[in-house]
Order: structure tokens, then sequence, then C-alpha cells
């Protein structure tokens, strides 16, 4: 082990190396009062040139003891002449609330806190006390749970203005420099108990494996996960050159991928295009379940389809892959009156009762004969199975699914053009695609209905 006496140099080096902040640079640093953000407040304190303010939360998980923890911080920031802040949240309300651990809610409000006094303050960073111990346990907890690259990397040096300059020493490291440097710190209860998997793999995991592999154990899972970092920052330029070249069209709600491109491109590139097509769409990153049941689609036939979760669906539709946003209108049936204008999952219908016809029709706007359609009973519904009408121009009805075929309608987009139809049940128009040959306008017409639909999704 090196000397902790060195502790300072390799401080300024790392961080000078990765680029962590600049001189005169405000910083908030997360200061819990444990040995780790306390040896992360001496260094900063001692670093010429910085500007350190010390953000403290109170979880209010342990009752008097997280208080003390506040009172013994706020007066070393005192000590050190160091701007402090303390916040508060009631923790176990937060993760009942939201359903959630613990210690994912406790991180969720202390980083909240973190991120607005950092902006409140006009800090440019905010800095972390993690260091080796805890990337080795990352990487073993991603690695038990199943990860991919990017959680073989382990805990990032720096991300969304988010640093951890003490990510090169070991526990052992700071601790002694700790003793050394005579820096008094507290140590939370919470840490001795194994009921958080993490303390497990802390007091027994890793200590097996430094008894049975390496003593070396942590400085070789720290090498290997920066190895893992710099393969999944390859892979990532390689997945959007990927990704880029196998889109054949993004809308609002999603996206549509060549199969034959896909399935050119290596397994490895097929599975991160797909995981970065589903995190675009959902705003999630998908289960690696997820994403080999919507990879099993492009060997599949088309019409095959896939939740995915987080309101995201995927289907082989041809030689394409769609991933997008579930349908919102699907299986909607509304009563439309004229002179009405309706919008619904994103779509716009309007009509409107005229005495002639206006300008010439489009694929948003259509003229029928208001006499044939009438004006009291319509209805506007989604695609069913088996709804048949007669197009304009022919004279045999053919089945709107045959339609949709013959136009090169997606599967998965049939469901969200809106049908027309009479008080009667005759379909009077596919809105944005073809009239019903019957409710034409005819030199006989003496009323007209104006019909009009726009949606963002139309191609």
């Amino acid at each position: 082990m090196l000397s902790p006496n060195t502790l300072p140099s390799r401080f300024r080096e790392f961080s000078r190396t990765h680029g962590l902040f600049g001189e005169q640079e405000r910083v908030v640093l997360a200061v819990s009062g444990g040995v780790d953000s306390m040896v992360l407040l001496d260094l900063f304190a001692k670093e010429r040139g910085l500007a350190p303010i010390i953000g403290h939360f109170n979880h209010g998980l342990r009752g008097e003891e997280s208080d003390d923890d506040e009172t013994f911080v706020a007066e070393r920031a005192r000590t050190y002449g160091v701007p402090f802040h303390a916040g508060r949240g009631d923790t176990a309300g937060e993760a009942k609330r939201r359903g959630v651990g613990i210690q994912e809610a406790a991180r969720d409000l202390r980083y909240d806190f973190l991120v607005r006094l950092r902006d409140a303050t006009g800090a440019g960073r905010i800095a972390t006390a993690h260091h080796a111990d805890d990337n080795a346990e990352t990487i073993l907890l991603h690695l038990f749970r199943g990860t991919g690259v990017r959680g073989m990397s382990g805990i990032p040096v720096a991300r969304d203005g988010i640093i951890r300059p003490l990510l090169f020493a070991k526990r052992e490291e700071l601790e002694e420099y700790a003793r050394n440097e005579h820096i008094p710190f507290r140590t939370d209860s919470s840490n001795a108990k194994d009921g958080y998997t993490r303390n497990a793999v802390r007091h027994h995991v890793l200590p097996l494996l430094k008894e049975l592999v390496s003593p070396a154990v942590v400085e070789n899972i720290n090498r290997s996960g920066d190895n893992f970092r710099t393969i999944a920052a390859y892979l990532k330029e390689e997945t959007l050159k990927t990704l880029g070249a196998c889109t054949i069209d993004r809308s609002p709600d999603g996206l549509r991928l060549s199969v034959s491109e896909l399935m050119a491109r290596p397994l490895l590139l097929r599975q991160h295009a797909i995981l970065a097509a589903l995190e675009e769409v959902s705003g999630a990153r998908p289960g690696t379940d997820r994403v080999e049941a919507v990879l099993g689609l492009l060997v599949n036939e088309p019409g095959t389809m896939v939740t995915v979760g987080r309101g995201t669906e995927a289907l082989r539709n041809r030689g394409e892959l769609v991933i997008r946003l579930q349908n919102e209108t699907a299986g909607f049936s509304i009563t439309v009156d004229p002179g009405r204008e309706y919008t619904l999952g994103g779509f716009r219908f309007a009509t409107e009762l005229l005495d002639s016809r206006g300008p010439a029709a489009g694929r948003g706007t259509e003229y029928a004969d208001a006499e044939r359609t009438g004006t009291e009973g319509m209805t506007l519904r989604s695609w069913r199975e088996g709804d048949s009408f007669t197009p304009l121009g022919m004279s045999g009805r053919k089945k709107i699914s045959d339609f949709f075929v013959d136009e090169k309608i997606p599967l998965l987009e049939k469901h969200r053009i809106p049908i027309l139809l009479s008080a009667g049940g005759e379909v009077i128009w596919v809105c944005g695609m073809r009239l019903d040959d019957r409710f034409k306008i005819t030199p006989a017409t003496r009323r007209v209905l104006k019909l009009e639909y726009s949606s963002p999704f139309d191609r």
C-alpha cells in the first residue's frame, strides 16, 4: 500500500489527469461526517485555489445520531472556515410513498439537495467521497445482478457534474491518513449491519476474496473497471453509428429500424443498438430480458409484439422493427357532432357543415355528402378487425386491413388511424387516407360535410 502521506499529491494528480475542477472553482462537497467525506473535506480545504462548500443531508433515519452528525459537520466546517449548508428529509416516508427501498430514497433525496445547493451557490461541481473499495463493491454487485459492459465500468470518475476525486484511494489508506492527520469523524451505526446488500459485500465477500484470491483484489477489480470503461466508451460510439445506420424514421413517439441492417451487424452491436433505441423511446434503461425479447423479434413473423414496459412496445412489421410508445388511442370510440372539434391521443378531428364544397381535398381534409352521411349519430373510433368500406373510385368492398397493407401502413400504426362511421355503422372516411365512395359529393349534393383530421404521427 502506498503511504498515506502521498495522498494529497495523488489527489492533485488524479484530479488533474481527469480534469475534475479548475482553479478558484466552487465545489459542493457531500460531507456525511464519515471518515471518507472528512478526508475529502480536509484535502479540499488544504488545497490552494479551491473554494469548497459543504453540503450535509440529514436523512432522519437514526434519530439523535443523525442530528449529532449534522452538528459535528457544522462544527468542522467552522474549524476549516468552509461554508456549511444542511438539508433534511423524511427518507422513510419518501421510500414508502414511492414504493422503493430506503437506500434508493436516501440517495435520491441527498442528490436532489446537493444539486439544488450547487445551483443556488453557483458552484461548478459536486464532489462525493466514493473511493476504490466503493467502486469494487459496485462492480461486484453489478456482476452478481447481471450487468452489461457499462455496469462493469463501475462508478464514473465524473458524470453529470458530479465528480469522485477519491476513486484512486482504498478505504484503509483514507483511514490511515485520517489517523495521521488527526482528522475526527463519525461512524454510522447502520454501516455495521448486514441488512443492506452492499454492507454484506463489504464485510464478507471482499474480505473472503482478499483471502482466497489476492490481497490486491480491490486494485484488480478497479483495474478491470477501468478497462471496461474504455470498452464501454468505444461501444457507445459504435452503437450510435449502428443506430443511425439502421434508423428508417423517427416520429414523435418512436423509431422504425431496418431489420436487414440490424441483422447485418454483429450480435453485440445489435443488442446495444436495440438497448439504445429502447432507452431513447422510453426514457429508461430496460432489463436484459426485455432487450433479448425485442432482439428475438428480428427473427419472428411480422405482427409479433413485445411489451417493454414504461409505456413502450416493440413490433416486428415486415422489414422493420418498430419501437414506440404504446398506443393511447387504441380501443377509443366517441360520438361526433358537426361543427365541433375533438382532440384525442394527439390527433385532431373536426367537422363543419357547408353549403358547397371548399378548396380541394387533401390528406387531412375531405368533403362528403351531408345528406348521405347524416349529421347525427356519427361515430369516430379506432379500427377493428373486419371493418370494410368501398374506397373512393372503386365499386367493390375492401377490408380496411387489406387497404392498410396496400398503403404500406405499419401493422402497429393502423390502430392509430381513426375511422368515421355513419349512424348506420357504415364507414364514411378512413381518416387522412380515403373517403368511402358511397359518401362522395355528386352533382346532386346540396349540403357538404367538411372533414378535417391531423396527427403528429402522420408519415
